[in-house]
């Protein structure tokens, strides 16, 4: 007779699993052949700069999310980004702002949630769109209304997912060739990179540890997933 074991972070596990299932099937029939093209046609150069003009537009939601979280001084960095790089960076193709040395920041509802006490609730799946929480849910929306991206023409907003898809690419790779459970991985993965933004590294310590990975890996490939992770995540 077994006993089955719930994770109090995810009850849901088996239907995650399937969602999960059915939105890696999507990635590889239709994302991934998209993202091929994508990544063929635009050389690097262009690609970093379609990737700025995305990093730009988002500008606004995390100023909106400085102030909603009463942080003064980010406030005043991420307007001044945007208002740097949008007037003399074309658009914001070019990121002025960081060769000017003015911090980056990336803000969303989720982390104003937690700082307003809501609780993030159980870990959830979503079709088509990866994983969350219950908090993630009306992060997602709000963010999506307070992106100017969201009111573009259809086929910018395409652009905006092969853009992110693309920076995601070497991560999502890594996760499905080096880790034995990539289910299990990603949920580690997408906990402890939450709890870390929205507490600014302060729980770092109490760090989720991530489940095995492939031992044919090395620490190089490592340092290569911890600096895609939070792209994709």
């Amino acid at each position: 007779e077994t006993v089955e074991v719930i994770n109090p972070d995810d009850p849901h596990e088996k239907f995650n699993r399937s969602v999960y299932g059915f939105n890696k099937g999507l990635d590889t029939y239709v994302s991934s052949p998209l993202v091929t093209v994508y990544q063929f046609i635009l050389p690097d150069f262009v690609s970093s700069t379609v990737a700025n003009f995305f990093t730009n537009l988002k500008e606004p939601r995390t100023v909106i999310n400085d102030a909603l979280q009463g942080k003064g001084t980010p406030v005043g960095d991420d307007f001044e980004r945007f208002v740097i790089n949008t007037l003399l960076g074309l658009g914001g193709l070019i990121d002025v702002a960081s060769y000017a040395e003015i911090e980056y920041h990336e803000e969303d509802f989720s982390q104003t949630l937690a700082v307003w006490g809501v609780p993030r609730g159980e870990y959830l799946v979503i079709p088509a769109l990866g994983p969350s929480s219950y908090r993630g849910i009306p992060w997602k929306i709000v963010d999506a209304a307070s992106s100017p991206v969201s009111y573009l023409i259809w086929p910018i907003q395409v652009l905006d997912l092969l853009n992110a898809r693309s920076n995601a690419d070497q991560a999502l790779t890594f996760i499905d060739e080096a880790a034995v459970d990539p289910y299990l991985f990603m949920r580690a993965s997408y906990l402890q990179w939450r709890d870390y933004r929205i507490t600014e590294g302060a729980n770092a310590e109490n760090a989720i540890l991530l489940p095995e990975l492939d031992e044919s890996f090395d620490e190089e490939e490592l340092d290569l997933l911890e600096e895609d992770l939070e792209i994709e995540l």
